[in-house]
């Protein structure tokens, strides 16, 4: 039986007479994504190609087989459960958050640029999270389509919404992604864009059709009112520039009588208006001299938040708002920036000026962040309790950063930060309660971080080490002195189990970093060879009582009597990822289920020794618990693909 590649690839230049007879005008191209230009966040990681966002590039690769395999894009979160993690982060506006909001994002380019007809998107594991589409033009971003998440059933599907027409041709689009009514992660395989070519350009010699390939690609009903309600293009736009106020003040006139509501004092006005948006205040700042004074006042502007317009965020904005951020707190910058819509000095301005009082900074996927913006930072912010930089790549002056010293949540996952950096920063940061450093690929001695955190971080909480491939026991047993700690995410930290000397150290004892630091260089000089999840003993030493997130993924080492040495220490466990874990047995399951009663998140995913039969019946014993069990075909006892047992690490 051909697979959908060999189909693919055995009919690359294919020719529908139907379809040419439909669109005669041969200027109809259909393309898949030529590159990956921008990701919010990956299952995957940058060594590897398994689960990653390139995996988008060129024709599908599984499709029409339902299942979850390595050569999909999946993003790094589903459902609800990390927003019910103890290192979930609060909305600095919820009144600015877009009525359908979304968490992740990934933008693609495609070889011609064309007028969009349809864009495709190939799904190959739950479906249902699409909740935008983008094209980018010369100057600024329009909208295809929104639409509201769903769940789209346990099937593959081509999702192919009705689109927006637009007047300029296209290369780029960016779609937009919320998981939370997923059941467990979403797989995409390829996305296509059907359009027509400009004019101008040469006829493309071999033109051909995807689309009769496939079976017939669903087609959602058009949502009503949803275009209606998106945001201006241009945010600024709606925003009077400081210099112009003077010249715009004999327009606004007292404006039409608002009745008791005028004899409102102002304090009661402005606590009415904390509830709106940016573009609400900006909208109330044009209806009368009063209103204009009352929705600029910076009172209104303490917490700031500008990811829901992204699309159309430039550096005008930063000018605008500079005027109004007196008593800033709180900013969001997050997803702007992108192609080069917001310049380095603008953003150093706004910090200079407007952030010498803030203590929460964000700036997630932000490409304007360089050395000069980092250096900013630290200048102008050194009241700053909270900094995230996810996904910021190309900064060398890392270690800037130790000259904060009251930060509690630093967020610095897929960022390029090294080893000296890192561990500079956490020194200098004692009070750091949650720490991010996964998928950093840059950090190649993760233990010396790991034993940082340990000896000068004791009020930590949670900390993520996804995909740190050099984090070992050692590091991992050093923090057993956070007695707070309630979160703790090493999945895929393939030497995460090692065994060696250290591990003569009593379970539950706390470990100095003299310890810490003597096991680990008894190791180095002996040249051990730290093997995948050899063992799981280290999970003895994490004490406290407090853990309430756990996840083990791929540790292939774990077994039963690691869980059961752990189950005193973690009578709150809420969520437990076994993922991949290949010894564990049902027994030390079911014991996890009856004595963890808090529990409500377990993934036993592709461990081998767990059958279907047995997960449904621990979902009919304990219907509160959400256990999930992963797979690669329709047959549920197919062996896993050899790309998720052994991960490419090249």
């Amino acid at each position: 039986m051909q697979s959908a590649s060999d189909i693919i690839s055995s009919l690359l230049w294919f020719k529908d007479d139907e379809y040419q007879d439909d669109e005669s005008n041969n200027q109809i191209i259909e393309q898949f994504v030529q590159n990956v230009e921008d990701f919010s966040s990956q299952y995957g990681s940058e060594i590897s190609v398994s689960y990653t966002a390139f995996n988008l590039r060129g024709p599908p690769s599984n499709f029409p087989d339902y299942g979850d395999y390595p050569q999909a894009f999946v993003m790094r979160t589903y459902g609800k459960w990390w927003d019910e993690a103890p290192s979930v982060q609060e909305d600095y506006m919820p009144q600015n958050s877009r009525s359908i909001p979304s968490q992740d994002y990934v933008e693609v380019s495609f070889e011609r640029a064309v007028y969009p007809l349809e864009v495709a998107i190939f799904e190959t594991y739950n479906p249902g999270a699409l909740v935008r589409i983008w094209a980018l033009g010369s100057a600024a971003w329009m909208l295809l389509w929104e639409g509201e998440p769903e769940y789209a059933g346990d099937k593959p599907r081509i999702f192919s919404p009705p689109i927006k027409q637009i007047n300029f041709p296209t290369r780029i689009l960016r779609l937009e992604f919320n998981h939370r009514l997923l059941p467990y992660y979403t797989e995409l395989d390829a996305v296509l864009l059907r359009g027509r070519e400009p004019a101008s350009m040469v006829k493309m010699k071999n033109n051909f059709s995807y689309s009769t390939l496939f079976y017939k690609k669903s087609q959602p009903p058009v949502p009503k009112g949803l275009l209606d309600k998106v945001i201006a293009s241009n945010l600024h736009e709606k925003v009077v520039l400081p210099m112009l106020v003077s010249q715009m003040e004999q327009y606004i006139d007292t404006g039409p009588p608002l009745g008791d509501f005028q004899r409102l004092p102002d304090e009661t006005i402005l606590t009415i208006m904390k509830y709106l948006d940016i573009q609400s205040l900006s909208r109330c700042a044009q209806v009368n001299r009063h209103f204009n004074r009352l929705a600029l006042d910076a009172i209104l502007y303490r917490c700031i938040d500008l990811r829901p317009y992204w699309h159309c965020v430039r550096s005008q904005v930063l000018m605008i708002l500079a005027s109004r951020c007196k008593f800033l707190q709180k900013l969001d910058l997050s997803w702007c920036g992108s192609h080069r819509m917001i310049q380095p000095h603008y953003v150093i301005k706004f910090l200079k000026e407007n952030c010498t009082e803030l203590t929460h900074l964000r700036m997630n996927c932000c490409e304007f962040v360089d050395n000069s913006v980092l250096r900013s930072v630290v200048e102008s912010c050194t009241y700053l309790q909270e900094l995230c930089l996810r996904s910021v790549i190309g900064c060398s002056d890392w270690v800037c950063l130790s000259g904060l010293r009251r930060l509690r949540r630093l967020d610095l996952y897929r960022t390029d930060i090294g080893t000296a950096a890192a561990v500079a920063v956490v020194r200098a940061n004692p009070n750091l309660r949650h720490v991010n450093v996964g998928s950093c690929k840059m950090i190649s001695a993760m233990d010396e971080l790991a034993i940082a955190l340990g000896a000068n971080c004791p009020e930590l909480i949670s900390v993520d080490f996804w995909k740190s491939y050099s984090l070992t026991a050692v590091g991992i047993r050093a923090l057993g002195n956070c007695k707070m700690l309630q979160e703790l995410d090493v999945g895929w930290c393939l030497q995460a189990g090692s065994s060696g000397e250290w591990l003569n150290v009593l379970l539950g004892r706390a470990v100095t970093q003299a310890v810490a630091q003597q096991s680990l260089g008894r190791i180095s000089k002996r040249g051990a060879s730290l093997q995948a999840g050899s063992s799981g003993e280290w999970l003895g030493a994490l004490g406290g009582g407090q853990l309430r997130k756990l996840f083990l993924g791929a540790l292939r080492g774990v077994c039963d009597r690691d869980l059961r040495a752990l189950l005193p220490r973690a009578p709150r466990l809420a969520q437990l990822d076994l993922l991949g874990v290949r010894a564990v047995t049902p027994d030390v399951c079911g014991d996890i289920l009856a004595r963890c009663h808090e529990l409500k998140l377990l993934d036993v995913s592709f461990c081998d020794q767990i059958l279907e039969s047995q997960v449904n019946e621990w979902r009919l014993q304990y219907p509160h618990v959400s256990i999930k069990r992963s797979f690669q075909s329709a047959n549920l006892s197919a062996a896993p693909s050899p790309l998720f047992l052994q991960p490419s690490l090249e």
